[in-house]
């Protein structure tokens, strides 16, 4: 039985019942006292006539219709069953409003109208956990691409917020515990369409036990889930997630391809689904004595990548120090005459990585003051602080829910993003320009395409017919074979072999193989057209252009054999 109702009919058994007895008590007396019609001869009052005059007459419509004067004795139980109605109908009516205004009640029919309209879905959509920022910006990516978004939220401010906010289409979202098991099946977790389980809430064991009632209740769907906790996200892969989104590690990372490799890092931007970065200005990363402060999980990491690179470190944090809270604020005034006379003079370069955002601005605030050269790269933990922040211009900025975002998104978009990044530093710069020069700067598409009798048909019967395919030969424009689609393949996945970047020339396509491609929308369609369709593909092959259908295939022989002789 739906929950909304048995609630509704266990707060309101009591009135119901109330109310049948009345009319049935009503009803009776009525058929029991005798009338009178004009003549003075006696009149019984039938059960449906009783009925009727009880249900106008309870209900205060009152229409009079009654055919002879009523008895003395009618008038006395008439005025008796008016009370009593007047009394149960009071009590029903107070137990409704009581219902309405009950908690239980409106979260039992808020939670069955979600779970409607989740089983009402009919297009692949994504289970999102935890909205708050990262949460918000997926939403609103997805949400004006046309992918539809179900939201789980356990704080009520957030759903709130979601209401508020426009992301192109309607998301479902509930106001629960994602690691509830029933919650996650009523929010889609069994459903055919689901696409994956994104568990992205601020609190690391909350995502470990989503991520783990999701691979348990439902172990073929995508789980991506995020974790800045180390031991906390070894327990996550033990469960076989699909993807540990980090974000101190994310941007690690591209401060590494940044430093090994800054026109891979420019490519790398163009192929990201948001086009973002935490990059901000165009000056490179300086050689030289670098200051941390804020030595926690991000500083420890942005140090790996910047000792890797050649650019020694110095972190300057009084956490290190084993100061009492009392004297925490004094410790912080000591750093900070440390790092005015000692340190920013001479530093090329500062990482502010701290948990406070008005800390990091403040740091920031006076590094600019005292060199005002100095390369920043700034951490933002607030998404409300944007303003302030964006005004410092930092050159490198890092929002963790923009980061956590960006990763999330370029795995939706195809597997082999996130998998390419580990390789660009290592593609030759001639690749490396020739992607930058003809891939468009912000209308970049990417996305993945596999090799297969599912995917593409056409070019899977000529890999049956043993035909040799260069990776350039299908690239061409099935408008006009002279011509090639404004497009570019990126990388290539053979079995568990990763090209980044592959010769177009002379690459010979194998059945299976799967492609990540970057280019102009439109090129979408026109590839597409040249994988499925057979005629298609041997004009952009061989030049032909085959006739379809049985009528023009034979008439087309036929004049064939006439050439011949």
């Amino acid at each position: 039985m739906n929950t909304a109702l048995f609630i509704a009919l266990r707060r309101l058994r009591l009135p119901i019942i109330a109310v049948i007895l009345s009319y049935a008590i009503s009803v009776t007396g009525l058929v029991l006292i005798p009338g009178a019609d004009n003549n003075g001869q006696p009149v019984a009052m039938s059960w449906f006539h009783a009925f009727y005059f009880m249900s106008y007459t309870a209900t205060t419509i009152g229409f009079g219709e009654i055919p002879y004067a009523f008895t003395n004795g009618q008038r006395m139980w008439v005025t008796f069953c008016i009370y009593l109605s007047v009394v149960v109908w009071a009590w029903l009516l107070a137990a409704i409003m009581a219902l309405v205004q009950d908690r239980t009640f409106l979260e039992a029919m808020k939670r069955g109208r979600f779970s409607r309209q989740v089983r009402l879905i009919r297009e692949p959509f994504w289970l999102l956990c935890g909205y708050g920022q990262t949460g918000a910006l997926l939403c609103d990516r997805l949400g004006h691409e046309g992918q539809r978004v179900v939201v789980l939220e356990k704080r009520e401010q957030e759903i709130f917020e979601l209401e508020l906010h426009d992301h192109g289409l309607s998301i479902p979202a509930l106001l629960a515990d994602a690691r509830d098991a029933e919650v996650l099946m009523s929010a889609g977790l069994s459903h055919p369409q689901l696409a994956g389980v994104l568990a992205l809430t601020s609190d690391d064991p909350t995502n470990l036990g989503i991520a783990a009632a999701a691979r348990v209740l439902n172990p073929y769907v995508p789980v991506y889930c995020r974790s800045e906790t180390p031991s906390i996200a070894e327990s996550v892969l033990a469960f076989g997630t699909d993807m540990l989104v980090n974000p101190f590690t994310a941007f690690a990372d591209e401060l590494r391809l940044l430093l090994a490799n800054p026109e891979a890092h420019t490519l790398f931007t163009r192929l990201t689904p948001t086009h973002g970065t935490g990059r901000l200005s165009d000056r490179p990363c300086p050689e030289g004595q670098w200051i941390i402060s804020g030595y926690g999980r991000f500083g420890r990491l942005v140090v790996d990548a910047l000792t890797e690179a050649g650019r020694p470190c110095t972190p300057v944090d009084p956490t290190l120090l084993n100061a009492s809270p009392k004297e925490f604020e004094g410790v912080w005034q000591n750093e900070l005459n440390e790092l005015k006379e000692a340190y920013l003079p001479h530093a090329a370069g500062i990482v502010v990585g701290t948990d406070n955002d008005t800390r990091n601005l403040a740091i920031v605030a006076l590094a600019r003051q005292i060199n005002p050269d100095i390369y920043v790269i700034l951490r933002q933990n607030d998404d409300h602080s944007a303003l302030l922040f964006q005004a410092l211009k930092p050159d490198m900025l890092m929002v963790p829910s923009v980061m956590v975002a960006r990763q999330c998104l370029a795995a939706m978009t195809s597997a082999m993003l996130p998998r390419l990044q580990e390789h660009l530093r290592d593609m030759p710069s001639v690749t490396v320009q020739r992607l930058l020069e003809h891939l468009p700067h912000e209308d970049t598409r990417v996305w993945e395409v596999r090799l297969n009798h599912a995917e593409s048909p056409a070019i899977f019967a000529w890999f049956g017919a043993h035909r040799e395919i260069r990776l350039g030969e299908l690239l061409r424009d099935n408008r006009n074979r002279a011509e090639r689609l404004n497009l570019h393949v990126v990388a290539l996945l053979r079995g568990r072999e990763f090209l980044a970047g592959p010769d177009e020339d002379t690459l010979t396509l194998r059945p299976n193989d799967t492609l990540l491609l970057a280019g102009k929308p439109g090129a979408h369609y026109w590839l597409s057209l040249t994988l499925r369709d057979e005629q298609v593909l041997a004009y952009v092959l061989d030049g032909v252009n085959r006739p379809d259908g049985l009528i023009w295939r034979w008439l087309a022989s036929r004049r064939k054999d006439a050439d011949r002789s």
